[in-house]
Formats: C-alpha cells, sequence, structure tokens
C-alpha cells in the first residue's frame, strides 16, 4: 500500500513538473531563437544604415568638390570676360588711332597734290619764259648787294621747296608704317578677343554640366539621406522588439517554475563608474551635433572621451554582455545589460576581452580603447540607454 502511494507521488510530482516546465522551455527557447533573429536583423540594418551614410559623406565630399569646381569656372569666365572687355577697349583705341593716322595721311597727301601744283607751275613758267623772270628780278636790282640778295632768296625758296617735299614723303611714309603697324595690331586684338570668346563659352558650357551634374549629387545624395532614415526607422522598431524580447525572457525568468538565475544587476538609483583608468575629455557630448565625418546635424547618442588607443576599457557596472562584435559605425562594440532595463554601450574598441553572455563585474576589462567604425581619432564612444533609449551619460556616471 505505501509503494503505490509512494509510487503515486513521484508519478504525480514528475508529471506537475513536466506540466510546468515543459512551457517555460519552450518559451524561453522560442524568445531566445527569436532575440537571435532580430539581433541579426538589426546588425544587418545598422550595415546598411552604415552603407547609407557613408554613401551620403560621398555624395556630400562630391557635392563640395563640383561647387568647387563651378566656383573656379566661374571665376575664369568672369577673368575671361573681364579680359575680352579690355581687348574690346585696346581695339577700340587702336581703331580710332588708326583712323586718325588715316586723316594724317590723307591730310599730308593733299598737302603734297598742292606743292605738287605748285612746282608744276613754277616749272611751266621756268619752261616757256626760261630764265626770263629771275633775269629781270636780277636786273631790276639797283645795286650789286641787292642782286646778291635776290639771288639768295631764289635759291632759298628752290631750297625749301625740296626740302619740304622731302619732308612731306618721309612723313607720308612714317605714317603709312605707324598705320601698318596699327592695323596689324588690331588684327591680333581680334584674334585674341575671338579665343577668349570661345575660352568664356567653354566655361559657361562646363559651368551649365558642373550644375547639372551636382543636382544629380544632391539628388543621389537626399535618396540615400531617405534611406538612412527609413533604415533607422526600422531599427528602432527593431530596437523595440528586442526590448520586449528581454521583457518577456525575464518574466519567463522570474515565473516560480524557472531555474534559479543569478544575475548581479546596478541597484536601483545606483551610479555607474567611469569607464576608463582616468577622466580625459570629452571631445563630443550627447545631443545634436554636427557630425564630424558625415558634416550633418544628427543626434550624438553617447559622450566621446579623448584617450590613447590601447587604454583599457572598463565595465561601468555589473552585468551581462549582449553584444561584442563589430558594427558599422561603431567600428568593434561591447554591450552590456545591467538590469533593470538599463545597458552601456562602448564603441571603436581596438580589441575586445569579453564575449556575448558574459557575466561582467564592476570594473572589469573588457576590452580597450581604439580608432575602429567611423571615427577621427582615439577615443570611446560611451552609451547610456533605459529601455533601449539614449540617455546622457553624465547623468548616471559617479563622481
Amino acid at each position: 500500500m505505501k509503494k503505490t502511494t509512494v509510487l503515486s507521488v513521484l508519478l504525480l510530482a514528475a508529471f506537475i513538473s513536466l506540466f510546468y516546465s515543459a512551457p517555460y522551455c519552450e518559451a524561453a527557447s522560442d524568445i531566445d531563437s527569436k532575440l537571435v533573429q532580430e539581433e541579426a536583423r538589426m546588425r544587418t540594418l545598422e550595415r546598411q544604415i552604415s552603407e547609407h551614410q557613408q554613401r551620403v559623406r560621398q555624395m556630400g565630399e562630391r557635392e563640395q568638390g563640383v561647387i568647387s569646381r563651378i566656383e573656379e569656372l566661374d571665376q575664369k569666365r568672369k577673368m575671361t570676360e573681364q579680359r575680352i572687355r579690355v581687348l574690346e577697349l585696346r581695339s577700340a583705341k587702336t581703331k580710332q588711332a588708326v583712323e586718325d593716322l588715316r586723316r594724317e595721311i590723307q591730310a599730308t597727301e593733299q598737302s603734297l597734290v598742292s606743292m605738287k601744283r605748285v612746282l608744276e607751275d613754277r616749272l611751266v613758267n621756268i619752261y616757256k619764259y626760261g630764265g626770263v623772270a629771275e633775269l629781270n628780278l636780277l636786273l631790276s636790282a639797283s645795286t650789286a648787294h641787292e642782286a646778291m640778295e635776290t639771288t639768295l632768296l631764289l635759291n632759298r625758296i628752290a631750297l625749301q621747296d625740296e626740302t619740304m617735299i622731302t619732308d612731306m614723303l618721309v612723313k607720308k611714309e612714317r605714317l603709312g608704317e605707324a598705320a601698318a603697324q596699327l592695323e596689324a595690331e588690331r588684327n591680333q586684338l581680334a584674334i585674341n578677343s575671338a579665343a577668349l570668346e570661345k575660352s568664356r563659352k567653354t566655361y559657361r558650357q562646363e559651368i551649365a554640366s558642373s550644375d547639372s551634374f551636382l543636382q544629380k549629387v544632391r539628388s543621389e545624395r537626399a535618396l540615400h539621406q531617405r534611406a538612412v532614415k527609413e533604415l533607422q526607422d526600422s531599427q528602432r522598431e527593431i530596437q523595440s522588439t528586442i526590448m520586449d524580447l528581454m521583457r518577456k525572457k525575464r518574466e519567463a525568468e522570474m515565473r516560480p517554475d524557472a531555474p534559479p538565475v543569478t544575475r548581479e544587476e546596478v541597484p536601483s538609483g545606483g551610479k555607474l563608474a567611469w569607464p576608463l583608468p582616468s577622466k580625459g575629455r570629452i571631445t563630443s557630448s550627447f545631443g545634436m551635433r554636427v557630425h564630424p565625418t558625415f558634416k550633418t546635424r544628427m543626434m550624438h547618442t553617447g559622450i566621446d572621451i579623448q584617450m590613447p588607443s590601447g587604454t583599457p576599457v572598463y565595465a561601468a557596472g555589473p552585468g551581462e554582455v549582449l553584444y561584442a562584435g563589430w558594427l558599422r559605425g561603431y567600428g568593434q562594440i561591447v554591450i552590456i545589460d545591467h538590469g533593470r532595463d538599463l545597458s552601456s554601450v562602448y564603441a571603436h574598441l581596438s580589441r575586445l576581452a569579453v564575449g556575448e553572455g558574459d557575466r561582467v563585474k564592476k570594473g572589469q576589462n573588457i576590452g580597450a580603447v581604439g580608432t575602429t567604425g567611423t571615427t577621427t581619432g582615439a577615443h570611446l564612444h560611451f552609451e547610456v540607454r533605459v529601455n533601449g533609449e539614449a540617455k546622457d551619460p553624465m547623468k548616471y556616471l559617479g563622481k
């Protein structure tokens, strides 16, 4: 009878144990599986976000390059137009000088014609009357001295006529040479002006082409920015899903039939420890900022602490390592769950000293400062999150 009773009790206990433990095992297993899947999706999204952010940065750099090129071309176009204006003024001045010389040549030619007529008339008279006129002038002199003066005067008139004609011919020749030189200069100015006009048209075409390319770059950058936003929205949704799964896991662990779990947590209202051997300089605080790499205004979800590469990084509090690995942008990263929905993030590490699922104590070495991921120098990017939402770490760190 006793054996039957004992056997019955054992069977009942086994039945009860199976009844209560099976659902827990199945629920915990399902949750763990979903967590793995969602965390994998999270990492995929983070990789895609990083890739699109990289494209945004590249498009931004290309945009700046195109803008600089347009500005350079515009300056060259303006300089060319100024040179064209100067050449046009020089050409106008040269044209005026050529016209003035031509008028002077025309006046000189008219003077030569007049002088030739006078000389021709004089030669005709000499031919007709021989030396009678000059002889009469000499015979009309009353004294020998007066006759000598008359002779000198006649010689001076003849010499002056000859000199004037020679001077006029030389002047005409020189004016012709000057006019030809100015005309050649004017032609060269016209050639230079035509070349500069061609350059101006080329610059205008290049500017128009660059403007068109700039619009394409801006459109592509806007496309990647939209992609980043959509992926970040998906990331927030998955983050919420992960937090929900973590909550369900903890609820499952708290069930009466769940096996005991030893978890050291940060006390309620407790402070986190500084994650480095010394304070260091905070180069970027929590809040909105212009990203040093992407050059866009965005939320900075933690603090950046400048430290030499290789400096040891410590756990800010006790907890369980949720993730230890590589994330695009963050580089090598460690995420620690401190319990009470509090977690801390350590990014850009040069090495990892812990793995996923490891239990860590406050002050335990978890890695070292580095420059992995998107950085502008060696530093630790440190975040504090409550229910997955980024909080100002300075409000949680002890003095």
